[in-house]
């Protein structure tokens, strides 16, 4: 299967856009929305509408059908939750013959949410502001551009779609967890993460999760392995963030070419330990890399990956928890959904961590300070 970029200009006389927001959220303030709103209604020949969701998996539900014939761009508000929601409401079932990508509504992601890895994948800044800033641009501008996406189906389940990454093993159970952890009333911040995440491998030192992997890339090479205890498939390039800082598991990884993989072998002891530091980004120096080397899995483009474990495994898909399948199918579809988004994906981060954080710092201060 051959993948391809696409970058389109839409040529509209009057463009419909529909605005989904959440209003319960704490996340999108008045003031955010005071900044989009007009700078929206100020664009040539646009016709702005709102709707608000009320429960999980209405944004799902108010989108299943829709066409270009209803609206032309639809903005969801929201963290990848959000974006996993209208994805699918758009998109259907992935199964069978699937909708016409040019008969649908273009996405542009108004990024509210605590990680939003999609949107910053796609190029979007980090702070809230300035990527609203963007967002109106590209709408100004009319610019697309075509993006693939993965699917998933677990045990007796219809076939749905995801935008940045699904993972078997310590990963879900961090998802679960935090999720436990937020219903108790904590904030998913990056230290809240770190904390679960260090439970989550201190528990695979006494029982890992045993994956078997079985994937093909797109040139029909074959990956076959057993007893991973953890195994990540991205669609994105990062994988992931902590906070403003990157996390890049498959470097060659983007939105333009398969699914990567990345897995580690074995979790235990002080490689273990290192392993999974190179997971989360850090020590990525020669002798680090070394070491690591017979632990890590990595496998870029692929076109359909199969995971199974004898015992059922959380399974996470877009940070969202999703049970606990003993079998799960991930396929990449290209030229899947039309996004507004810069022309290509960012380049994979190259600097070090402390300049990442100045960097944001700094932004946050410039955005507050100008009022950009």
């Amino acid at each position: 299967m051959a993948f391809k970029r696409s970058v389109l200009l839409l040529a509209l006389e009057n463009m419909h856009v529909l605005l989904i927001a959440n209003p319960e959220s704490t996340t999108q303030t008045q003031e955010l929305f005071r900044r989009v709103v007009p700078q929206l209604m100020k664009i040539d020949d646009v016709h702005l509408e709102a709707r608000f969701t009320h429960y999980a998996g209405h944004a799902e539900e108010m989108l299943q059908g829709m066409t270009r014939d209803d609206f032309d761009v639809i903005i969801p508000a929201g963290g990848d939750g959000t974006v996993n929601e209208v994805i699918n409401g758009l998109l259907g079932k992935a199964e069978g013959d699937l909708r016409n990508v040019e008969d649908l509504p273009a996405v542009a992601v108004l990024p509210t949410g605590s990680a939003n890895v999609f949107a910053r994948a796609l190029g979007y800044p980090t702070d809230p502001y300035t990527a609203a800033e963007m967002l109106v641009d590209l709408v100004r501008k009319k610019h697309t551009r075509t993006i693939t996406l993965g699917t998933w189906k677990g045990d007796e389940e219809d076939t749905r779609w995801f935008a940045v990454n699904a993972g078997f093993g310590i990963d879900a159970d961090v998802i679960a967890r935090v999720e436990r952890a937020r219903a108790q009333g904590f904030a998913a911040s990056p230290l809240l993460y770190l904390q679960v995440s260090i439970r989550a491998w201190i528990k695979t030192q006494i029982k890992p999760p045993k994956i078997t992997v079985e994937a093909v890339d797109t040139q029909g090479e074959e990956l076959q392995r057993e007893d991973i205890p953890l195994l990540l498939a991205s669609n994105t390039n990062p994988w992931t963030f902590l906070g403003p800082l990157p996390v890049v598991t498959n470097p060659e990884n983007s939105f333009d070419s398969g699914l990567g993989l990345f897995g580690l072998t074995d979790v235990r002891g002080f490689g273990g330990v290192a392993a999974m530091m190179h997971l989360i980004g850090l020590g990525r120096g020669r002798k680090l890399e070394k070491l690591i080397a017979k632990r890590t899995i990595e496998f870029d483009d692929v076109e359909k990956v199969t995971l199974m474990c004898t015992s059922g495994q959380r399974f996470q898909v877009d940070g969202e928890f999703e049970g606990k399948p003993t079998q799960v199918v991930l396929e990449s579809i290209p030229d899947a959904l039309r996004v507004f988004a810069p022309n290509t994906n960012p380049a994979p981060p190259t600097m070090s961590w402390s300049r990442h954080v100045r960097k944001h710092v700094r932004d946050f201060i410039r955005v507050r300070s100008f009022g950009i």
